[in-house]
């Protein structure tokens, strides 16, 4: 079933018009059943739960899947919003089933493949002990143009690829957004009067975490990324900003430094290039890239050499441009002669629809206080790196 037809560009220019039809659809569809809406605390399913319930008041079902991968407390601070606008409210604890599906796979693909299988099942599970025959959800636009254009797979996509909800889980799928860009969606949260720490909120991906660790999960370096991450939303600004983790696996580069000492064009620097042996994702004309992440530091007089960031993304361009393998370029913030596991990458970009985006020009200062804070707090830690790639080339997320 198919909720919506295709939206114009300037149907927003009538928001209280959308969430009426809006509403008006979901009666027709649901005629008085019950339904389950999956939510995260994103302003995606938060507007979408928002819009739902003033269309079906009570026999709406708001359930929160505790995959594991989460920001640190965001359960029970997401419970605690829900239960303050009186809408029903359940969390469903699935981190062991999750972290067992997930468990010694390294592609990115498959992990996000085994992350919808896990999700939709658990959401077909409680669908069938409810008595619920509708799940609706937040997908946005972006989540399938992406999916069915072959950069990633996001896990909340399954009518536009050929997947039928009702035949492999059991539930009929309703998505009021699936046709709006992030900028659009907030305006239909801020017409709802969604609270600004919600409506505002900067996104956070569907599987969470799972794409912000990159290679195989464990939950040490589960851990080390969720504190990273609270540190980097604590001194971070843009329209999306976080930390993602890679092993401290690398191999050196060669060629690399060519490119940029010729673009600095300056005497007495050293230059060193690292290849993280985990690729990353990122975008090749309109396809997924899973190519490599090239980690550049440049010292002057020992020194970090700290060009503007602006600067850094120039020669980004340099580099991809010139190494058709490499798909990012991370430039070095601080690091320790310790023997750390694992490389803490630093992102911040700003984007008005997340279908392209720049780099925020994070001040120096900032970069090396938050990337001290996570050192100190992180023993496994050998260095932390600032991602200096748009989209495209890069995703937005590693994975």
């Amino acid at each position: 079933m198919r909720m919506m037809q295709q939206l114009s560009g300037d149907i927003m220019n009538d928001v209280k018009a959308f969430i009426q039809k809006q509403c008006d659809e979901i009666r027709h569809t649901v005629n008085n059943e019950k339904a389950l809406i999956a939510v995260s605390g994103g302003v995606d399913s938060t507007t979408c739960a928002m819009l739902t319930h003033k269309a079906m008041g009570n026999n709406l079902q708001c359930i929160f899947i505790d995959t594991g991968f989460m920001r640190l407390n965001e359960p029970k601070r997401v419970e605690s919003f829900f239960n303050g606008l009186n809408l029903p409210f359940k969390i469903i604890d699935a981190q062991q089933k999750f972290l067992e599906a997930i468990k010694g796979i390294e592609d990115a693909e498959e992990k996000r493949k085994r992350f919808r299988m896990i999700f939709y099942k658990t959401l077909g599970e409680t669908a069938k002990n409810t008595g619920c025959k509708f799940l609706i959800q937040g997908t946005i636009a972006p989540d399938w143009i992406e999916t069915k254009g072959g950069i990633k797979t996001q896990h909340n996509v399954l009518d536009q690829i050929g997947i039928n909800p009702k035949v492999q889980f059991g539930f009929n799928l309703i998505e009021p957004l699936a046709y709006l860009y992030k900028d659009q969606v907030r305006d239909v949260a801020r017409e709802l009067k969604i609270k600004t720490d919600f409506s505002e909120r900067q996104p956070f991906p569907g599987p969470g975490l799972l794409v912000r660790v990159v290679g195989k999960v464990t939950k040490e370096k589960l851990d080390i990324e969720k504190r990273a991450t609270t540190v980097v939303e604590e001194n971070f600004t843009g329209d999306q900003y976080f930390a993602a983790i890679i092993d401290d696996e690398v191999e050196k580069n060669n060629k690399i430094p060519r490119t940029v000492a010729k673009f600095f064009d300056k005497e007495k620097i050293s230059i060193d290039v690292k290849v993280s042996k985990n690729n990353v994702t990122g975008v090749k004309g309109d396809l997924r890239a899973y190519k490599k992440l090239a980690l550049l530091t440049v010292k002057s007089d020992s020194n970090l050499f700290k060009p503007p960031i602006k600067k850094l993304v120039e020669l980004q361009v340099d580099i991809i441009s010139n190494n058709h393998d490499f798909t990012r370029v991370a430039y070095n913030v601080t690091e320790t002669p310790r023997n750390g596991k694992y490389i803490i990458l630093l992102r911040s970009v700003t984007t008005r629809d997340f279908m392209s985006t720049g780099v925020t020009e994070i001040p120096w200062n900032v970069l090396i206080k938050t990337a001290n804070k996570i050192m100190e707090d992180n023993k496994e830690v050998s260095a932390v790196y600032y991602d200096v790639t748009p989209k495209p080339p890069a995703t937005v997320e590693y994975e």
